[in-house]
């Protein structure tokens, strides 16, 4: 799939830079920003259109709004290939809504509250390497994250809540393997 998405990201790239060489960024950069964006559309399309078929489309896509939402200014975990990245992600949009709770759930501020927890105690998590944001600005995002799951108690979406659970969920640090 990464060479998939690499190869067509490089045939984009080239054709920008062909109909417009001056007033575009290198192909390598553009290639760089294409490969992102091609896979969160796929991730997402693949999602949404399980979900349409599964007759819930509005359901997964706010999952997938929600979930990209607070993971923007949280962080969180990253795999190494963009596969299990695709299959991960496209698998927690799809079945978050399929898991039967409503809002009047008793514990859904409980899973508020966890998600909560999580985010103060490791958001921003993972993201120096992935944004070109300055450092002095982590506070902010960590502000922002409590801020959004604040924001989904008063909400009391189930939708919203599983999605923010998942997502504070990639936010614990992992053990590392020795090597």
């Amino acid at each position: 799939m990464s060479q998939l998405i690499e190869r067509l990201a490089t045939r984009i790239a080239l054709k920008i830079k062909e109909a417009s060489p001056e007033e575009t960024a290198s192909v390598e950069l553009m290639k760089f920003a294409l490969i992102g964006i091609l896979h969160n559309a796929i991730t997402i399309g693949t999602a949404l259109a399980v979900g349409a078929i599964l007759g819930r489309f509005g359901e997964v896509l706010l999952a997938c709004a929600a979930f990209m939402l607070l993971r923007l200014f949280s962080g969180g975990f990253h795999f190494k290939s963009a596969l299990s990245c695709f299959l991960f992600s496209a698998a927690i949009f799809v079945l978050i809504p399929l898991i039967p709770i409503d809002s009047d759930f008793p514990y859904l501020h409980l899973l508020t509250a966890a998600s909560f927890v999580l985010c103060l105690f490791f958001a921003p998590a993972n993201i120096r390497e992935h944004i070109r944001v300055p450092e002095k600005y982590f506070p902010l995002f960590k502000l922002v994250s409590l801020a959004l799951v604040t924001l989904s108690y008063f909400l009391s979406h189930p939708v919203v809540t599983l999605a923010f659970l998942a997502q504070s969920l990639t936010l614990i640090p992992l053990p590392r393997k020795r090597r």
